[in-house]
């Protein structure tokens, strides 16, 4: 069985991350005290969701995805290839410059389109979240009531090991991958759960907890979801291209250079159509 990730909210960090072995309780290891290259890696994801610059930043990037959906969009209309799909798909390696460097971007435009759109839908979708009413207006999913953990004076959360117990029992043909944990006196506890025909291996289901009482508060379970919830399950697998396993990760190290690969020739089109202009005004 893989470790059992523990994500703890704390001031100062948008979360710390702990590995704990499932059967002994040692700790493997943690995110709060990374090595260069996972130093490294967690700049690379902060600026990647929110510029380092907090909720500000995160709606500047959820503005940015919504504006490559348009991109994406316009892109797929305006596609030269709807005319002929064989030349549409063709790439004259041994032509001018010019020419080869509008077929990349022909191709690699059409090929990444709709996965950048899923990734640029998605990523508008979590940081502005406007998205989830419309969803569920549209397919008539009930909204998700608000889940606050009640605390007397003085009171202590319950052990972990007993929420864990009470959470097997709401879903008991999960297994247990993550815990989130926060500082936050009135938040749920999380326990995210993997049920057997679910083939993300971290799971979709979730069952939340009153942090004191150990009252279940809510359990989704993914296999009995809204339509709505079932959408908004889907984004995490499209975004991060693990829907498909090991191909369509593969896959997805190419679209993620797609954008350079489209910006760069573009820039390239743009370039030789200007000079075209010049020249054809100093000709006249």
């Amino acid at each position: 069985m893989s470790p059992l990730q523990v994500v703890i909210s704390i001031p100062g960090n948008d979360w710390v991350e702990v590995y704990v072995n499932p059967y002994t309780g040692v700790i493997l290891g943690n995110s709060l005290h990374p090595n260069a290259v996972q130093h490294f890696l967690q700049i690379v994801y902060q600026l990647h969701t929110s510029l380092k610059l907090g909720d500000l930043g995160s709606q500047i990037l959820g503005v940015v995805g919504l504006v490559m959906c348009i991109v994406a969009i316009a892109g797929i209309i305006l596609w030269p290839g709807w005319r002929k799909l064989t030349a549409g798909f063709k790439i004259k390696w041994n032509a001018h410059p010019k020419r080869l460097n509008f077929d990349l971007h022909k191709v690699f435009g059409i090929t990444s389109a709709i996965f950048l759109l899923f990734t640029f839908f998605t990523g508008f979708a979590w940081n502005l979240g406007y998205v989830d009413p419309v969803i569920r207006t549209i397919t008539f999913s009930p909204p998700l009531p608000e889940l606050v953990s009640q605390a007397n004076a003085n009171q202590s959360p319950l052990p972990l090991s007993q929420q864990m117990k009470t959470a097997q029992l709401a879903l008991p043909n999960g297994a247990l991958r993550s815990i989130d944990l926060t500082t936050d006196p009135r938040a749920p506890l999380r326990l995210r759960m993997k049920l057997p025909q679910e083939r993300q291996e971290y799971g979709m289901s979730n069952v939340y907890l009153d942090r004191y009482s150990g009252q279940v508060l809510r359990v989704d379970n993914s296999l009995k979801a809204s339509l709505g919830d079932k959408i908004f399950n889907s984004f995490e697998p499209l975004h991060y291209g693990t829907f498909g396993g090991l191909p369509t990760r593969i896959l997805y190290i190419f679209v993620g250079l797609a954008p350079l690969i489209l910006f760069i020739t573009g820039f390239v089109m743009w370039w030789y159509r200007k000079h075209k202009q010049k020249d054809d005004y100093s000709h006249k």
